[in-house]
């Protein structure tokens, strides 16, 4: 459906012999099954004074309607420069056939002469990997959209270009080309403004640099263009509270207190001989100090301080340090999805830091903690357009986890119960990170951005969020809310790609180039160990896959499976690594964008298997990554390591 609002666009175009001053409808008709369809798309860019040029500017009925007529406003997704640099590519042909198409499975033939989608860099002419899914999610088959996702980042601030050809019906015979693409690629004049204002533009940016590529005019079904956003756009608000806070901190670390203090019985069986709880002072960034609030903004639509906030902490001490009475490393660490500090308390966990002689230290994930769960089923049900309180939020939640980790190297090392008889039981040069599900999607932004934390374990983690999400059995409640709200499901898929654009500061994917070597000035090379379990029915394995080929990891060899874009390394080697679990006892995962059998869920898994621990505490005493599995990691049951 067109959106009768007209947006306040205006440029003048030839057509029909004559002069005519053409105006965007706010919908654009190259897919004219949705308004913003196809997705993303330079139709909904303008110029402007930004670090690519352009603004993202939706009109204010351009994004998806809900069944109560509450309209998706634009307002945070206008204020990028750019598209997400992780996000798919959406349009829907009726009847379309996946058949020729490239999956994940074969990432190798999207580079290949005879592909039927191309995502190209129209700056570099370089042809950047990526596959084709359908969305199975969707129950009704002609609601299903097509999306072609890049299987590595694409580059900040940088044109790309989208092609489709040879896609066949079902039935048999070629999909229906567009009235508007047809005219465009068929140069016919036409008399819609919105075609004409682009003819010019496909000319030069569309269809000569896809010619040049090699894909023929003729051939082509449907094709457009987008800009990626800016680096700055994207992480700069972030950028600047992980500095400011730091400052507001300084040298001697946060102000705290610690609230309540109790020991176990070391002496009959205890893993843990004292645990302190406490707060510390840090700098609040938010609208409010609560739930379903977003980061302050001054006139240049930076945040900045809006007084302090108490944040709770948590440390864990094990019998086997206090009775060692030497300094230990200390593990931050960063709970699941929606949940709390108090995983920290967690029987597992308690046992592999008093076996391996660490302090644990821990606090909530502000922003996707456990307060925040049912606001964030609310905003589903009132309104998606404040989507963006839950990454604004998480700009605190980083906030705070920075300030927990100069803690620990600061006013922890002299705190009076933290003491053995030999001095402080916290050894300040010891600081590493684990976090596991959320704790390593997070947690993988986390370590982006710490000038603290050189070495982390990202466990059964990945990205991005748009990935996951369909694929997570996490999900399903928050995914019946949408299919309760939108009577038609393209409108869901195309919410959940928006929200990456404004997800990706706030979650592991965004910063992935930070972690694979292009982290600015200040922030130190960072070492990332990830495990993951084949199967995982809460964060699927595509999308580990996805972040170990952007940050460089290496498989361990001898690996469990290949995967493409990686190469395997002996044990022994110092750098980032990648390792996947099978458990014989569960089916294949799925292909498609569905969650496994919900019977079987290897989620657990990784964090219990003996081999991963034993590699975890050598990568974070050493930065070597070993071994310990008999062969390839594939010898364990789920039932019996997991239930």
């Amino acid at each position: 459906m067109r959106a009768p609002l007209l947006l306040a666009l205006s440029v003048l175009a030839a057509c029909n012999g004559g002069d005519t001053d053409w105006e965007k409808s706010g919908c654009d008709p190259l897919d004219p099954s949705i308004c913003a369809l196809p997705w993303p798309s330079s139709y909904f860019l303008e110029e402007a004074e930004s670090a690519t040029g352009y603004q993202v500017a939706f009109g204010e009925e351009s994004l998806p309607e809900n069944r109560d007529n509450v309209q998706t406003r634009p307002d945070y997704i206008n204020e990028k420069d750019g598209f997400s640099t992780t996000g798919s590519a959406l349009v829907w042909f009726d009847d379309l056939s996946l058949d020729g198409f490239v999956l994940h499975t074969d990432l190798d033939d999207s580079l290949a002469d005879d592909a039927k989608t191309i995502l190209l860099n129209a700056e570099t002419g370089e042809l950047h990997p990526h596959y084709v899914e359908q969305d199975i999610s969707a129950e009704d088959e002609s609601e299903r959209l097509l999306m072609i996702r890049p299987a590595t980042p694409l580059e900040y601030g940088t044109r790309y270009i989208v092609g489709i050809r040879n896609a066949e019906k079902t039935a048999g015979g070629p999909v229906d080309v567009s009235e508007a693409f047809a005219a465009l690629r068929d140069d016919e004049k036409t008399t819609d403004g919105d075609v004409e204002i682009r003819r010019e533009h496909f000319e030069e940016n569309v269809f000569a640099p896809l010619e040049t590529a090699g894909w023929a005019r003729s051939d082509l079904q449907l094709a457009w263009d987008f800009v990626t956003v800016s680096r700055d756009n994207s992480l700069g608000k972030m950028d600047w509270i992980g500095a400011d806070v730091l400052d507001f901190m300084g040298d001697d670390g946060p102000v705290y207190t610690i609230t309540d203090s109790s020991t176990g019985d070391c002496d009959n069986g205890a893993d843990i001989g004292l645990t302190l709880e406490g707060l510390m002072t840090v700098p609040l960034y938010t609208l409010e100090d609560g739930v379903r609030t977003f980061l302050t903004r001054d006139e240049d639509g930076m945040p900045f301080r809006n007084g302090t906030t108490d944040k709770e902490f948590l440390v864990r001490v094990p019998c086997s340090v206090l009775s060692g009475d030497q300094p230990a490393m200390v593990m931050q660490y960063g709970h699941g999805l929606l949940g709390s500090m108090g995983e920290a308390r967690t029987g597992w966990l308690s046992d592999f830091a008093n076996r391996e002689g660490f302090i644990v230290v821990a606090t909530d994930w502000t922003g996707m903690s456990e307060e925040d769960a049912p606001y964030i089923a609310l905003m589903i049900v009132d309104d998606v357009s404040n989507f963006s309180e839950i990454p604004e939020r998480s700009h605190q939640g980083f906030a705070e986890f920075a300030a927990l980790t100069r803690l620990v190297k600061t006013g922890l090392v002299d705190e009076p119960q933290l003491q053995g008889t030999s001095g402080s039981l916290i050894d300040p040069n010891e600081v590493t990170y684990y976090g596991n599900s959320q704790g390593a999607i997070l947690g993988a932004a986390f370590m982006a951005q710490s000038t603290e934390i050189t070495r982390g374990v990202l466990g059964v983690g990945g990205g991005p969020y748009e990935i996951l999400l369909t694929r997570s059995h996490d999900f399903d409640p928050f995914f019946l809310l949408f299919k309760e709200k939108f009577t038609d499901h393209r409108d869901i898929t195309l919410l959940i790609s928006m929200m990456q654009a404004l997800w990706d500061p706030a979650e592991g994917a965004g910063w992935l180039a930070d972690l694979g070597g292009d982290a600015p000035e200040g922030i130190p090379a960072k070492q990332l160990l990830m495990q993951v379990g084949i199967h995982d029915s809460q964060v699927a394995t595509l999308g580990g896959q996805f972040e170990a080929r952007a940050i460089g990891a290496s498989l361990v060899a001898p690996a469990t499976r290949p995967v493409w874009g990686l190469e395997e390394a002996a044990p022994g080697f110092s750098g980032s690594a990648y390792v996947e679990f099978k458990y014989n006892d569960v089916p294949d995962e799925p292909i498609d964008n569905t969650p496994p059998d919900g019977d079987y869920d290897v989620h657990e898994c990784p964090r219990r298997e003996p081999a991963g621990q034993q590699q975890i505490i050598d990568f974070l005493r050493t930065g070597v990554v070993n071994q310990y599995c008999d062969g390839i990691c594939d010898d364990s049951l789920q039932a019996e390591l997991c239930d």
